[in-house]
């Protein structure tokens, strides 16, 4: 196990000497012990602190503390040699400042500043520290703690008398070029505390925040801010200009190296060890599995396949054991029942159901047997009875209308309609209107399609033919005596009504025939068909739809042949299942 933690180490190594693989060059300088001026109590600490911040984070620092010109001067052409070469340079003053004429001097331990002439020799431009920098260093960073309550200030100020305007509070607004960042105490203009503790509150927050690791310096700053803030009681706001064009981050964020899990066995082995097994009906296999991986990736799928395995071989062993059960008795194939039906249901003999019921007597269509049986049994009774009373009939004298003009003539025989005939049984209305307005189609008096719907139409028809046939009826609704008697009725009984462009021809509406010439432009109209056109005026133009209401097909019948009430047959054929696809067409 020592190679992989020489591999640890190894990666700990890089990856502290990756966070410091840039140079990095700072120049640290505090003033404190002024010879012309009040000492001030915190520049020195703040160099101290600030120095030590820096080192830890990887700069190479030149210090000055207490430095008078000469020393500054010096000081900072030390710093100025070693920037040749360095990635990032950091510059931080902590001291006496003061800005004249919108520029920004620093002032060293021994400066008077009597006259604006002693501003050359006495006072160091910030802008030598960093036109030095930004020739040098891709990426320069500036703090200036030097914006304290100044009297070499106010003695320069008195000294130039009207021109002491130009001398300001604080420190000027400084530009930078492209990379840099320069960071005051206060705001431009304004000026800063030293504060009552060892530190300044400026040099305070940047010694808390400066370099949190993986965090960028404009988030350090914004902590600074709000730290300064708080601490002066919104007196003094920390400001800063910066041309930066990324992300600096001072300290990288630490590296978590996760040590690699002990190696397992192969998952190749397991993963072909379950193929060979997974389809295996005996419960062995998956035993022998779950014994070598008992953790492995296909351990609950096993587990599960074992007790299905057992709860089957119990099951079987239980089945073997018990007894053989009595064979049960099976019934009639149904398939040979319902063939058996297919071939009665339409059959009009009472007999062929009583076979199927003694045959199959609780079978499917058992109750559907005995129900036609009923009704096959009713209708013959209808039908004898039916036949007796026509026979009865027959005896009646039917007398015809005297005309008004005072004829005598025998009273009609009245007839009752009644929903059943006359011996009483059932005859469903739909079918006794059907059949009633063939009889009425057949015998002259149109209700136009034979649909089993007797409305306004069929009521004149029949109103028409009792008045044609010297019948009173005692209603205009179906009945079946009405239908018997006109059964009995042949030949036409309405008279032929044609249209105004028609005229009756051997008991058909056929067109007039029209003068020659007679058309608009004076051409000749051509000759009339007559057997077409009285098929055309007394017979619809199409036969198939004219049959559609008169035919009942059923699922075995593909040809049928039946008599319009103009008086034609139309003939129409189906193909096998497919009743819409009717071909018909009118006999000649």
């Amino acid at each position: 196990m020592r190679f992989p933690a020489f591999l640890l180490t190894l990666l700990l190594i890089l990856s502290c000497g990756a966070a410091h693989a840039e140079r990095r060059v700072a120049l640290v300088i505090g003033n404190s012990a002024y010879v012309h001026a009040a000492a001030l109590p915190n520049p020195k600490n703040d160099a101290l602190g600030m120095s030590e911040k820096l080192e830890d984070l990887g700069f190479e620092v030149v210090r000055g503390v207490d430095l008078d010109l000469g020393a500054m001067r010096g000081t900072i052409r030390d710093f100025v040699g070693k920037l040749e070469g360095a990635d990032m340079a950091l510059f931080f003053y902590a001291g006496h400042g003061l800005q004249v004429g919108g520029e920004n001097y620093l002032a060293p331990v021994d400066a008077r500043l009597r006259s604006y002439l002693d501003l050359d020799f006495e006072a160091v431009p910030v802008n030598l520290v960093l036109t030095a920098m930004e020739r040098a260093a891709k990426v320069n960073l500036v703090f200036l703690d030097a914006c304290r309550d100044n009297p070499l200030a106010e003695t320069l100020a008195r000294s130039m008398g009207t021109r002491s305007g130009s001398v300001g509070r604080g420190l000027a607004k400084v530009g930078s070029g492209v990379g840099s960042l320069v960071s005051f105490a206060t705001q431009p203009g304004n000026v800063a505390l030293d504060g009552a503790g060892d530190n300044s509150p400026f040099t305070t927050a940047l010694l808390k925040h400066l370099g949190t690791p993986g965090q960028d310096i404009t988030r350090d700053l914004v902590l600074v801010r709000r730290d300064v803030l708080q601490q002066t009681g919104g007196k003094q706001v920390p400001w800063d200009n910066s041309s930066l064009t990324g992300e600096v981050i001072l300290k990288a964020a630490p590296v978590v190296v996760t040590p690699p899990e002990p190696a397992g066995p192969d998952p190749r082995v397991e993963l072909t060890y379950w193929e060979t097994i997974k389809g295996g009906s005996s419960a062995a296999y998956f035993e022998t599995y779950l014994k070598r991986f008992p953790d492995g990736q296909f351990a609950d799928l096993a587990r599960l396949r074992l007790e299905d395995l057992k709860a089957a071989e119990t099951a079987a062993r239980e089945e073997k054991a018990r007894p053989a059960p009595e064979p049960v008795a099976t019934g009639p194939d149904p398939r040979i029942e319902l063939a058996y039906w297919q071939s009665v249901q339409d059959a009009g003999s009472v007999g062929m159901f009583q076979s199927y019921l003694a045959r199959y007597p609780e079978g499917i269509y058992a109750e559907l047997a005995r129900l036609k049986i009923d009704a096959l049994t009713r209708a013959a009774e209808a039908g004898a009875q039916s036949a007796a009373q026509s026979a009865a009939q027959d005896k009646v004298t039917v007398a015809s209308l005297a005309p008004e003009e005072g004829r005598q003539a025998e009273e009609p025989a009245a007839l009752d309609r009644s929903p059943t005939g006359p011996s009483g049984a059932a005859i469903e209305p739909a079918e006794l209107a059907r059949s009633l307005q063939q009889e009425l189609n057949r015998v002259g008096c149109s209700v136009g399609t034979v649909d089993g719907d007797w409305g306004a139409r069929s009521r004149r028809a029949l109103s028409t033919y009792g008045k044609e046939a010297g019948i009173r009826l005692s209603s205009l609704d179906p009945s079946a005596e009405v239908l018997e008697q006109i059964r009995r009725s042949s030949g036409r009984v309405c008279p032929l009504a044609c249209g105004a462009n028609q005229e009756e021809r051997n008991g058909r509406c056929v067109a007039k025939p029209q003068a020659a010439g007679g058309a608009a432009g004076g051409a000749t109209t051509a000759r009339v068909d007559s057997k077409a056109t009285a098929s055309a005026g007394a017979c619809p133009a199409d036969a198939r739809n004219a049959a559609r209401p008169l035919i009942k097909w059923n699922y075995r019948q593909l040809f049928a042949v039946v008599q319009h009430p103009c008086g034609r047959k139309i003939t129409c054929t189906i193909p096998p299942n497919s009743y819409n696809d009717m071909n018909c067409f009118w006999e000649k």
